[in-house]
């Protein structure tokens, strides 16, 4: 079989699969996007019609939506942050395991198999300033005198990153195994040979060699995070300063009804998350070119 007709067979195996997206995800989002450019309110039947482009430059002059904007990069940043670097420290104790890898890797994914309404739901019960967990070893070690209220205005994002990082630490940590894996042990070998210590060793041969998959962990966990609703709505609410763009997109259509003006932030958060990725696979492209 030549390369054409492979070419067009694999082209007829994927056609389903083709249609199958087109139809669930790009009918969808291609609904919202001309949505966006109406005034559309379930409630009242009187607000409704075509506004161009007035729900985009409502955006633009929406100071909770920039609000909201701010607090989900912020997320973002931070929680990727430290994903990246314990996820690091626990795929180089991983890869250092000689007996029971397999147990001790499945224990340390075992956060990220979780369902994420499952984990939120234990680190709910876990800070409860009342019943909770933290408070109580806290109290019993006396290093607390007053209950503290966890998901309150002043700790509610703290915590919520806390969760988050402890939650997809393990998906970090599985990529960059993989990683370190994949490098060549005649490296390692040869560097012990030149007599290089482990900091020689890690930043000269290790953390250049992971490269590409570090990039590949940070675009996953990036575009997810930047969307990320389940686990603060089931922590918080999106309150005390823990609302982020999908959960504000969440009230303006299902609690306000306001479907034009939802659709219009949907679009534009769809063009963040767009416009990140393609900056971190070109990133990505970078970190994979020899060096």
């Amino acid at each position: 079989m030549g390369r054409k007709a492979e070419a067009r067979l694999a082209g007829w195996l994927l056609a389903p699969s083709l249609v199958f997206v087109a139809v669930v995800g790009a009918f969808p989002m291609l609904s919202q996007f001309v949505l966006s450019f109406w005034r559309f309110n379930l409630k009242f039947a009187e607000e409704r019609g075509f506004v161009g482009l007035a729900n985009f430059a409502g955006l633009a002059r929406d100071a909770v939506f920039w609000r909201d904007l701010g607090q989900t990069a912020g997320f973002t940043a931070v929680s990727v942050g430290f994903e990246l670097v314990l996820g690091l420290a626990v795929a180089l104790l991983l890869h250092g395991v000689r007996r029971g890898r397999t147990a001790v890797t499945a224990s340390a994914i075992l956060p990220w198999a979780l369902p994420t309404v499952v984990a939120a739901t234990m680190w709910s019960l876990l800070l409860n300033d009342r019943i909770g967990l933290v408070n109580s070893v806290l109290g019993r070690l006396g290093l607390m005198r007053e209950p503290i209220v966890w998901l309150g205005p002043r700790l509610a994002m703290t915590s919520v990153v806390a969760a988050d990082v402890w939650k997809t630490t393990p998906f970090v940590a599985i990529i960059l195994l993989a990683g370190l894996k994949s490098i060549p042990r005649d490296y390692y070998e040869a560097a012990e040979l030149d007599g290089a210590g482990w900091w020689r060793t890690f930043a000269g041969i290790t953390l250049p060699l992971l490269r590409p998959f570090i990039a590949i962990a940070v675009l996953f966990r990036a575009m997810d995070a930047f969307r990320i609703f389940d686990l603060i709505w089931v922590l918080t609410g999106g309150a005390s300063g823990t609302e982020t763009l999908s959960i504000a997109i969440y009230r303006t259509l299902f609690r306000y009804s306001e479907l034009g003006y939802g659709s219009a932030m949907t679009v534009a958060l769809f063009g963040i998350v767009f416009a990140m990725s393609l900056l971190l696979v070109r990133s990505m492209r970078v970190a994979a070119e020899p060096r």
